[in-house]
């Protein structure tokens, strides 16, 4: 065995260092004569903010981006319901103390929450004081659709020919996008401490009849649950949490 592995090595000399890595590695394992085992454990993942300094939030309603494409008429509740779900999601986290959507409600009375200002961080600390929190949550959400032509192949038994043969199906993909820009305002400095944006997408595939009534139908249930997936998404980040990662143990 050693023979034939300084044989290969004598010939491998000249390849690239490539052959020579796997070269050093299968003398590795000859020599060791151990076998490898891949396993999955669950590695701890720290915040990406300070926990100790963040931890409890005023969310505010999401508002609707300028560009956003109109989508039939989506109610204006909408950014309201998406700081809803990301208020349940964060305060299902122990780290995290949310204000609720009744004092929201209270504080923010007479308030006109516009894309404008997200970009106000003087009024947002401003804002932040009223609730006693260390950080404020505002957002803007974005949500589109993109169509394209699809073309599905399989197989289908031909009686004509007596065996199966190829065929093919076109139909109207359909995509609906979300664009979630989700920002955290540091009260006492007025600086943005996280501004990130979250994309979420799901897809329908369509004939021509129901590509024009999903034209027609409310758009909302998917709007809610692309929002969902983006806050659970974010609460993740933010908050310490445990991945699976691969390791390799020779025995």
């Amino acid at each position: 065995m050693q023979k034939k592995i300084k044989s290969f090595i004598l010939q491998s000399y000249t390849q690239p260092k490539i052959t020579c890595m796997l070269v050093m590695g299968l003398l590795f394992l000859s020599a060791c004569g151990n076998k490898v085992t891949r396993v999955s454990i669950p590695v701890k993942v720290q915040s990406e903010i300070d926990i100790n300094t963040y931890s409890n939030f005023a969310v505010l309603p999401f508002v609707s981006e300028k560009s956003s494409a109109k989508l039939g008429e989506l109610p204006i509740e909408i950014g309201t319901e998406i700081a809803a779900l990301l208020r349940s999601s964060l305060a299902r986290q122990k780290h995290f103390e949310v204000v609720d959507k009744q004092e929201t409600a209270r504080i923010m009375t007479g308030e006109v929450i516009e894309e404008e200002l997200l970009s106000d961080t003087e009024r947002l600390s401003e804002l932040g004081h009223y609730f006693e929190v260390k950080g404020i949550i505002v957002g803007s959400y974005r949500f589109y659709t993109d169509t394209q032509p699809a073309r599905y192949y399989g197989e289908r038994y031909s009686a004509r020919q007596q065996r199966y043969v190829m065929d093919y199906q076109d139909y109207m993909q359909k995509r609906y996008l979300l664009s979630l820009r989700i920002m955290i305002i540091d009260v006492d400095t007025e600086k943005i401490i996280w501004d990130e944006a979250y994309q979420q997408s799901t897809a329908e595939a369509h004939s021509i009849g129901s590509f024009v009534f999903s034209q027609m139908a409310p758009q909302e249930a998917t709007l809610r649950e692309l929002s969902k997936r983006a806050a659970a998404e974010f609460t993740r980040d933010i908050s310490p949490h445990y991945e699976q990662e691969d390791r390799f143990l020779m025995r």
